[in-house]
């Protein structure tokens, strides 16, 4: 048996409010556990491979809605071949940031041959210096598998920790690599002999700075003084 709180008349079981002053009947034994879950959840979280491909479908259409704006005007309009280069540029844009995304698992060794495929042909595309000079198969092709190769071994080489110091030195190390091939392709393309400047100087640089992070890896106390010192 119950009564009402505010003025004392007796209530039935089945009362929701009190008949003669209308007070809500509230009765503490049936009151739900809030730590009980609900049924369905009041918020709507999206799981993280959907949330990835909803982001990717979006940003897609970022990409694509402007890309047949420019073809269509171009075709209507403007009738020009740069259009082409824009486009392409997307393209690539796309499959260097957008596409590793639909991987539930990423291959870094397969992405990143499908990159290096991806620019070379977007590269390819340009006829600057004609078909007969030979400007891509003798300086973009040689330079971007330098870098796809680097690449790869930088992918092999981190499977494991590596220090700050160590990899520091590892891309100080590619840079002077690829600062030869490149002045190396350029030289012998436009001057048509071996001629190496540049990349000396900056290989110098370089081996400094790879000197004193291989003096910063084996010294701990120079380590522990830089590591307080700069917050690295």
């Amino acid at each position: 048996m119950s009564y009402c709180v505010n003025c004392g008349v007796e209530l039935e079981k089945s009362c929701s409010s009190c008949p003669l002053c209308d007070t809500p009947v509230i009765n503490p034994n049936e009151l739900k556990n809030k730590s009980e879950k609900p049924v369905y959840p009041e918020n709507l979280s999206i799981p993280k491979s959907l949330s990835k491909k909803y982001w990717v479908f979006v940003l897609s259409l970022v990409i694509l809605i402007p890309n047949l704006v420019l073809i269509i005007l171009n075709s209507l309009i403007f009738e020009s071949g740069v259009v082409k280069y824009i486009v392409g540029a997307f393209v690539v844009a796309w499959i260097w940031f957008l596409f590793p995304l639909l991987w539930k698992k990423p291959i870094p060794v397969i992405l990143l041959a499908i990159d290096a495929l991806a620019l070379l042909s977007y590269l390819d595309m340009f006829k600057i210096y004609g078909d007969d000079t030979g400007w891509f198969n003798s300086i973009v092709l040689p330079v971007v598998i330098s870098l796809w190769a680097i690449g790869n071994m930088f992918i092999f080489w981190l499977k494991k920790p590596r220090s700050k110091a160590l990899v520091s030195i590892a891309v100080l190390g590619s840079v002077s690599v690829m600062s030869f091939v490149i002045e190396i392709c350029m030289n012998m393309f436009y001057n048509g002999r071996l001629q190496i400047a540049i990349s000396l100087v900056m290989t110098a640089c370089c081996v400094s700075l790879m000197i004193f992070f291989a003096f910063l890896e084996k010294s701990k106390r120079f380590k522990a003084w830089a590591e307080r010192k700069f917050f690295m």
